[in-house]
């Protein structure tokens, strides 16, 4: 049998690009693409950020391949120059084409609204040792809500607590996490987890920086992981690059598994696409 539901994703992706083309944006700073940063916006400033991310992973069983696309969208806004909120929410469609015994292939759709996510962010130490370099360091708080909408929401509302540093100097910058949430549900969703970061990104052109430059190309290279108290563990090297422009940033990483130790399916590949505004 087929679980199908008629909301289309690729729909709600072209929505929420149309929703953002018109705000007004006059300035971006480009960060890694799936690490946290020590920066928030400026008193009064707003970033949203879109991310498009499909990943495929083999099944086990009767499940012969998962196909999952992720679109998450990030409002932050700025209470002041190292103080600011941030809110998270995802819509997921995942596929799940499976065999019988008769050999038979058919494919199940769910989609729907994944938890919503709330932190604060505040930066208590900054060290701003000459131009072009400087030390960072913030920490952050919040709660995952549930949002009872799918099979993608967990039961629960979940502590989050966590570090972030970063060091930017000259044209590269070094960017850690580390986030832990305290899940409170039951069944699956009731074990913790831990989520570490560890990226660098380096801007390629141009060489020396310009203040008023139209536009920049950055590398970024990544390691993601995430670790979970039942034992599950995957890491997941992750390659990337930016093309920043003064009124936005469009990023692409592909994130390859490295070690994945899970009862579960383990992923193939991740590739993520995104947009970031900031004004």
């Amino acid at each position: 049998m087929y679980s199908r539901k008629r909301r289309s994703l690729n729909n709600v992706f072209l929505v929420m690009l149309a929703a953002v083309a018109v705000i007004p944006c006059t300035t971006a700073r480009a960060g890694p693409i799936n690490t946290d940063v020590a920066m928030t916006p400026r008193k009064g400033g707003s970033i949203l950020r879109l991310q498009y991310i499909y990943g495929e992973a083999k099944g086990r069983g009767e499940v012969e391949e998962i196909r999952t696309s992720r679109v998450k969208a990030t409002y932050v806004f700025g209470l002041k120059s190292n103080l600011a909120l941030f809110l998270t929410e995802t819509y997921v469609n995942r596929k799940v084409e499976r065999i019988t015994p008769e050999r038979e292939r058919f494919e199940d759709t769910e989609d729907g609204f994944a938890d919503l996510t709330f932190l604060v962010k505040y930066r208590f130490w900054q060290d701003d040792r000459r131009p072009g370099e400087s030390l960072r360091w913030a920490v952050l708080g919040g709660l995952n809500i549930r949002s009872g909408d799918s099979k993608f929401t967990s039961d629960s509302y979940d502590p989050i607590l966590g570090t972030v540093f970063t060091w930017p100097r000259d044209r590269g910058t070094l960017s850690t996490d580390l986030v832990y949430q305290f899940n409170t549900g039951g069944g699956e969703s009731r074990h913790d987890a831990l989520r570490y970061d560890l990226a660098y990104s380096y801007r390629l052109t141009p060489a020396t920086y310009e203040p008023g430059r139209a536009w920049e190309i950055n590398a970024v290279g990544e390691l993601n992981g995430r670790y979970v108290t039942d034992g599950s563990h995957e890491i997941f090297l992750s390659p990337g690059l930016q093309f920043v422009t003064q009124q936005w940033i469009f990023e692409t990483s592909i994130q390859l598994p490295v070690l994945q130790d899970l009862d579960g399916p383990e992923t193939d590949y991740r590739i993520v696409v995104g947009l970031r505004f900031q004004w």
